[in-house]
């Protein structure tokens, strides 16, 4: 069970970063290293990825 939610946890977590870049503006994009067009790429992989 344990095993389990740590699994979904994960992945959760990955989601709600993905999510994140997308609200970022282009300055904040620019201060971590990534342009717009990475952002989105990113935030569009599927959570499980």
């Amino acid at each position: 069970m344990l095993r389990l939610w740590r699994a979904y946890s994960a992945l959760a977590s990955k989601r709600r970063s993905r999510l994140a870049l997308g609200e970022l503006s282009a300055e904040q994009l620019k201060d971590i290293g990534l342009t717009e067009a990475e952002a989105r790429r990113e935030a569009a992989v599927p959570f499980w990825r």
